[in-house]
């Protein structure tokens, strides 16, 4: 009995590896093969993310499909950053679904595009906007990789970044997170920053395909345009990046073109994308996108982020009747599984360091990297008399303006990063060797603790608004007798989610700060002393009313987490300003092209006609590609 016994064992667990043998495995198997291989559930799963956690979703247009309301209570207990991710990645934006049976593993997704953005700690680089200002495409490669290599260590596969669409108008909400209103421009940045990116083995996404160039209503907005439009201005950055750099995925924008969802558009994403580009990766949903999951299958949006059960039952359903033939998912899923064999997770490279740097190691070189990018893409727009530089240390400032003390490093939503710390300009004058003015600095400081303080704490997706401070014409007088030069910091916030507006203190100045550069221009040139005004934004500001006034401007943009560095070895001259502008600063906002159709047309949000054109110099104060140095 024990003999026979044994033979029974010996041969189930023979019988067992028999079986396991001719299971077929991703990566030893055929894509084909393992596809046959997949029950239904399995297809469908794999080409639908896995957060079913309800989220902050974009304002929908009138007449949209919308999700059900969130449940009553929930926002009470939210914690989430963009998904509230259980995984190995914490904080991370989204998990594929794994086969484990099939050798199939999940793979991760993170926000971008100025650094990895989970709950751990990583590099804050200066804005996109700033890094194609630099024209210099070896230094964005250069960026490109070491967020790789911070996605490496972490364990992430897939970057969510860049984003370049087109900085149509200068209210975008995201423009810090784009790089150009010109096509040629950021291509040849997103190429670069994608070709860096990837050299690490992790892959990039290219967003958001396509015509998404504002944030309201981004999830219903329909942009009506031509062919010749479509084709020669807002695709032509996705075409030259695809070509050159071959992302590993490329993300769907929200929007309807010409009244089809970009994320249903098989125009675009098959036709197009596949067939005349010869892209070969996987496209992907922008985060609860709320199209038909059945036509997006179709028209070649392989996976659906982040991933709802409505949609899996959706798409299993159609399978059942017919509506959906199931070669469509096999076809989908053909490209997920190319992608998925060059991922870190199926290597099983997670939480490396290729070149054996510890994390601390990689993070200061990653800072010593953010602070020259940084100053190597500030764009000086004036300086007469030599204002620039300040080359003597020692030197008291009068520092005005609260983004001197509360140096923005970036904006908010998704290009907001887990950083260690931010380097105020106040910090890093003094660290240099300045003296500031201790009236000056200990007011702003009191004003910022305490604007903060009464107001929710800082977030991704938010950040306190902190008011300028208003000073007196005898302040100024006071300053100018004991100081050697004026610093103002002109500041403002923006990011996803919602667009800027046309009001005193977003692209228009409010009165205390045209007042604030007008007078302290006049009283410290009374005294024959400087004034240096900084510009701490994302995007263009209307600056015709008081460029006249200071001595020099500075364009800094949201220079990072070494931001208060980067600009004091601009002001000092210790790296000269070599940035060009990528987008043009206008005469007035009603010579912006689109600003008749910012963000609507004739009344209807549904509808967008973007009429843009060829900017002509005379409505430019400072036109694309403009920049100076010392």
């Amino acid at each position: 009995m024990r003999r026979q016994a044994l033979i029974l064992s010996t041969g189930l667990v023979l019988t067992v590896m028999a079986l396991n043998s001719c299971t077929p495995q991703l990566g030893r198997s055929s894509d084909e093969q393992v596809i046959a291989a997949m029950t239904r559930e399995e297809k469908v799963r794999l080409l639908v993310g896995t957060c079913k956690d309800w989220n902050l979703v974009p304002e929908p247009a009138p007449a949209t499909i919308h999700r059900p309301p969130v449940p009553e209570g929930y926002w009470d207990n939210y914690q989430g950053n963009t998904a509230t991710m259980k995984g190995k990645v914490s904080g991370a934006a989204g998990i594929s679904y794994a086969i484990p049976r099939l050798g199939i593993p999940e793979i991760v997704f993170a926000d971008g595009p100025v650094g990895l953005r989970i709950d751990s700690v990583c590099t804050a680089f200066p804005s996109t906007a700033l890094l194609a200002a630099t024209c210099d495409t070896e230094l964005v490669y250069s960026i490109g990789r070491a967020i790789g290599e911070e996605m490496l260590y972490y364990g992430v596969d897939i970057l969510l970044a860049p984003g370049i669409n087109m900085m149509r108008n200068p209210l975008c909400g995201r423009n810090y997170e784009y790089m150009s209103s010109d096509p040629d421009i950021a291509g040849a940045t997103a190429a670069a920053y994608i070709r860096g990116v990837q050299s690490m083995g992790v892959g990039a996404c290219v967003k958001h395909f396509a015509v998404n160039n504002q944030e309201t209503y981004r999830n219903g907005i329909d942009a009506q345009l031509s062919d010749s439009v479509l084709r020669g201005l807002y695709l032509r950055a996705f075409e030259r990046v695809v070509k050159e750099s071959q992302p590993w995925t490329v993300m769907s924008s929200y929007n309807k073109i010409n009244g089809v969802y970009a994320a249903e558009n098989k125009y675009l994403l098959t036709d197009i994308l596949r067939d005349e580009w010869g892209f070969d990766g996987f496209v992907m949903t922008d985060w609860w996108a709320e199209e038909d999951p059945i036509r997006m299958q179709q028209a070649g949006n392989d996976m659906l982020m982040p991933g709802t059960d409505l949609q899996i039952d959706t798409l299993l359903a159609a399978l059942e009747d017919g509506r959906l033939d199931e070669a469509v998912l096999d076809r989908n899923l053909m490209n997920v599984l190319r992608i998925i064999r060059r991922c870190p997770s199926f290597r099983n490279q997670g939480m490396t360091n290729p070149d054996g740097r510890s994390l601390e190691q990689m993070l200061q070189s990653h800072a010593d990297l953010a602070r020259r990018a940084a100053a190597r893409g500030m764009v000086l727009l004036k300086n007469d008399n030599n204002a620039l530089p300040v080359s003597r240390s020692g030197q008291r400032v009068a520092l005005l303006g609260k983004g001197s003390y509360d140096t923005y490093a970036g904006g908010t939503g998704s290009g907001c990063v887990t950083r260690a710390y931010t380097v105020m300009l106040s910090q890093a004058l003094a660290e240099a060797g300045y003296v500031l003015d201790s009236v000056v600095a200990s007011r702003y400081c009191g004003h910022i603790q305490h604007s903060r303080s009464v107001q929710p704490k800082e977030s991704a997706w938010y950040m306190p608004y902190v008011s300028e401070l208003d000073w007196s014409r005898s302040d100024l007088q006071n300053m100018a007798k004991t100081n050697d030069l004026c610093i103002i910091t002109l500041q403002r916030m923006a990011g996803e989610g919602g667009d800027r507006h046309l009001t005193e203190g977003d692209y228009y100045l409010t009165p205390v700060e045209r007042s604030l550069i007008r007078d302290a221009a006049e009283i410290f040139h009374k005294q024959g002393k400087p004034v240096v005004l900084l510009l701490n934004i994302g995007a263009s500001v209307e600056l015709t009313d008081v460029c006249m006034y200071p001595d020099a401007i500075l364009l800094t943009w949201l220079p990072g987490q070494e931001a208060g560095h980067a600009i004091t070895d601009v002001l000092t001259g210790t790296q000269l300003p070599q940035g060009k502008l990528p987008m043009p600063f206008y005469v007035r906002y009603e010579d912006v092209p689109s600003a008749a159709n910012f963000p609507s047309s004739d009344g209807n949000p549904n509808i967008v006609i973007y009429r843009e054109g060829f900017v002509q110099p005379e409505r430019t104060l400072y036109p694309v590609g403009f920049g100076l140095t010392y």
